[in-house]
């Protein structure tokens, strides 16, 4: 696929998301920074190229000409904070430019990197909005196919990566997507117990078993 088609293609489905989110999950929409500013974008990448000698992938960066992140929202009734308005997508909170480097920069580069070779940054950070967080989802562009598309970083018991699990950002939304809408597709394969709920006014992903203090309902009962 070409660049071209990657950008077209993660702008679609990214308005199709937030489409989503603001008529069935507004609080979560409410979090949707506004495009990111082409010079934070620039910077973020400079000192990605000069530090290890690869840049952001194209789609990526198409994203972030749409949305820069997320950003804190109050919600009402979430009085003890177990809601995240922006932690809307499974996986964690998708991360602004900058925060997108910390777990790539922190180790390297140099002899004891070990992630030498891996041309990725954080996409996704479970709790953190920072991209300082133990666990999440990376994106690369790598050219070594076993390392190219979306899969899982961790820190919490050493820096590990697992491999891709999606062929890019656009095919995992897609699959975020689809799950929302139909119940159904390829991400509910992967989903394990976790599950969309609406709570107010925000979309969350939970195992029903550890549920919430405040109300919730499945966005597919």
């Amino acid at each position: 696929m070409s660049d071209q088609s990657e950008i077209e293609q993660i702008t679609a489905v990214w308005e199709r998301l937030t489409g989503w989110l603001a008529e069935y999950a507004p609080a979560s929409y409410a979090s949707l920074l506004p495009p990111a500013d082409a010079d934070t974008v620039t910077a973020a990448e400079a000192r990605l190229m000069h530090v290890l000698d690869f840049g952001f992938p194209p789609e990526l960066k198409a994203l972030w000409r749409v949305c820069g992140g997320v950003q804190k929202v109050d919600v009402p009734g979430n009085e003890d904070g177990e809601l995240w308005a922006g932690k809307f997508l499974p996986e964690g909170i998708f991360l602004a430019p900058e925060a997108s480097l910390w777990q790539r920069l922190r180790f390297g580069p140099g002899e004891d990197d070990p992630w030498e070779g891996a041309d990725f940054v954080s996409f996704l950070d479970a709790v953190e909005p920072s991209g300082a967080g133990e666990f999440g989802m990376y994106v690369s562009s790598s050219t070594d196919p076993t390392l190219r598309g979306v899969g899982g970083w961790s820190t919490m018991t050493g820096p590990d990566l697992s491999p891709p699990a999606w062929p890019s950002v656009a095919a995992y939304l897609e699959a975020v997507c689809e799950l929302l809408q139909t119940g159904g597709g390829p991400r509910l394969e992967t989903a394990g117990r976790k599950q969309p709920v609406l709570a107010l006014g925000c979309l969350a992903w939970i195992d029903p078993d550890d549920g919430l203090e405040v109300a919730w309902r499945p966005v597919h009962p």
